[in-house]
């Protein structure tokens, strides 16, 4: 796990328990640009807290995009 991915789970939990739900854009957007380095990692993030059962996600037709919610 690269050194900022608990950082980013962090972040990605308190940007998601502050909104009904998100998409992965509006998540990678709520995040510091410093920890935007490689674009995939939000998304093996967001994974990775899926597995664990920590936030809830679904692909929505209406937003074309994958939506999260804690």
């Amino acid at each position: 796990m690269p050194e900022n991915a608990s950082e980013i789970e962090e972040l990605v939990l308190k940007a998601l328990s502050s909104a009904d739900r998100m998409t992965l854009t509006q998540i990678t957007n709520a995040l510091p640009d410093k920890l935007k380095g490689c674009p995939d990692e939000v998304a093996r993030v967001l994974a990775r807290l899926r597995r664990k059962g920590e936030i809830a996600g679904e692909f929505s037709e209406k937003d074309s995009a994958w939506v999260y919610w804690k």
